[in-house]
């Protein structure tokens, strides 16, 4: 991997020791990006420490993504210990510990489980990415990579269906975002 030296690198969902984006954020560290991890829970700072104990170039905080004030605080945050955000990696979605995966027909589909759905696999992304735009805008740099799946854009699983939507809006965001932000 090259190009990331130095770089400040923000993953989010690395709570997971063997998920994609603690795995991601191990190899970014390893390239020799400055990392700022996140997750919903305080295990985040286990994932800090296993990657560097002195914790210099690695920033680790707990956040509710899905919160606006609870981003731009981490964001203000890790901007403050590392330096501005270049490279923002959006892996967090799926599911949260102490909260079963969602697996739910259609019509059986609450209010609530929408809504909890496209929020931790589509909103955090949104707010995550509006936080650091204007910045990476600014300098005229910054790289934006969305975690998405081929459920939703590609393939349909029964029990699906809220996950499929926000990754296919994922997608649909990515694909506009470069287009208004990407390199004229």
């Amino acid at each position: 991997m090259t190009g990331v030296k130095d770089r400040v690198a923000l993953v989010t969902g690395a709570g997971s020791p063997e998920g994609i984006g603690f795995a991601t954020a191990r190899l970014l560290y390893s390239a020799g990006a400055k990392i700022a991890i996140t997750s919903t829970t305080d295990r985040i700072n286990e994932r800090r420490d296993e990657i560097e104990r002195t914790a210099l170039n690695v920033f680790s905080g707990a956040a509710d993504l899905t919160d606006s004030t609870a981003v731009n605080t981490l964001i203000e945050q890790i901007e403050s210990d590392l330096g501005p955000i270049e490279i923002v990696i959006n892996n967090a979605g799926l599911a949260q510990i102490g909260r079963d995966k969602p697996s739910t027909l259609f019509h059986e589909v609450s209010d609530e489980q929408w809504h909890y759905g496209i929020d931790i696999n589509l909103t955090s992304a949104f707010m995550v990415t509006r936080a650091v735009l204007p910045g990476m805008m600014e300098r005229n740099y910054g790289r934006i990579i969305n975690i998405s799946s081929v459920t939703g854009p590609s393939v349909g699983i029964a029990g699906s269906s809220v996950y499929s939507a926000a990754k296919a809006g994922m997608l649909g965001m990515t694909r506009s975002l470069a287009i208004e932000s990407g390199p004229k």
